[in-house]
């Protein structure tokens, strides 16, 4: 369930560096969702028609709660990159994404922790192999890279996303922004870490045999708490980056051209249009 994250965020975000176009994306989610849902478990039948039932109420809600929030946030956003940004500006709006993301998780929670709880011995292992599977999966693609080789890594990812939100970055941007992102840290062992323990934790509350009162408490602990499991290693390395990435979007901001400008304004104009059409349309 940790995965499930990106599905939220980065449908907000996504857009801004894609061709994707939003309002499909989100018409579809119940597509995505489901393919998603069956990298991981298999749902008989009556399951599936809770599952589906209990999405669309909750996309609902999603659609008539959360997007204008949304809206307001890039509309917001449009406004500080066409005057000017702080850093602690651009770190507030992380936190709001990570907000929204928490309102997802309470509302979501009371429709999957009855499914949970449901599933039968052979759903629970089949659900704990795909996660544990995960994981190894991402410990078998990490390249153990040097600091030298990671940074040059690090930094070139950093500058491919400028350049798909600002277009094609000027020789002082990118030696800026090459030198502000050796700041930047590696997270990838204590991540994993903080994923095993979120994964040990789950699997033996699916195999206890808690009653359901229990069952749920530790399930709403987990599922919307659980970023608690996260040690002081991986939170401090998460602020640090998350500082020198607002450093870096503000550098950006300060030194945009008139081409740059243009373009980001056009994206997040596509995004706020599609934005006002899907709350306009069920």
């Amino acid at each position: 369930m940790l995965r499930i994250k990106s599905i939220l965020i980065c449908l907000v975000l996504a857009v801004l560096v894609s061709g994707c176009s939003f309002r499909f994306i989100y018409n579809h989610l119940d597509w995505w969702t489901n393919w998603y849902l069956d990298d991981y478990i298999t749902l008989n039948e009556q399951q599936q028609k809770i599952f589906d039932e209990e999405f669309e109420r909750l996309h609902l809600w999603h659609r008539e709660t959360q997007l204008p929030l949304y809206l307001k946030q890039l509309n917001d956003i449009k406004l500080l990159i066409n005057s000017e940004m702080s850093p602690e500006q651009v770190s507030n709006n992380l936190d709001q994404l990570l907000q929204h993301w928490q309102n997802f998780l309470i509302a979501a929670e009371p429709k999957l922790q009855p499914l949970a709880f449901g599933l039968s011995k052979s759903q629970k292992q089949q659900l704990l192999t795909a996660l544990t599977e995960n994981n190894q999966d991402n410990i078998d693609d990490y390249e153990n890279l040097n600091d030298k080789d990671w940074h040059e890594e690090r930094s070139d990812e950093q500058i491919d996303q400028l350049k798909s939100w600002f277009g094609k970055l000027s020789s002082e941007q990118k030696a800026q922004v090459t030198k502000m992102s050796k700041k930047y840290q590696q997270s990838f062992m204590t991540r994993m870490a903080y994923r095993q323990r979120w994964s040990n934790e789950f699997a033996q509350l699916l195999n206890g045999d808690l009653p359901e009162h229990q069952f749920k408490f530790e399930f709403y602990r987990l599922f919307v708490n659980g970023r608690s499991l996260r040690d002081e290693q991986l939170n401090e390395i998460t602020e640090n980056n998350s500082k020198v990435f607002a450093e870096i979007f503000v550098y950006m901001v300060s030194t945009i051209s008139d081409k740059q400008r243009k373009r980001i304004n056009k994206k997040l104009n596509k995004v706020i249009g599609d934005l006002e059409y899907l709350m306009a349309h069920d």
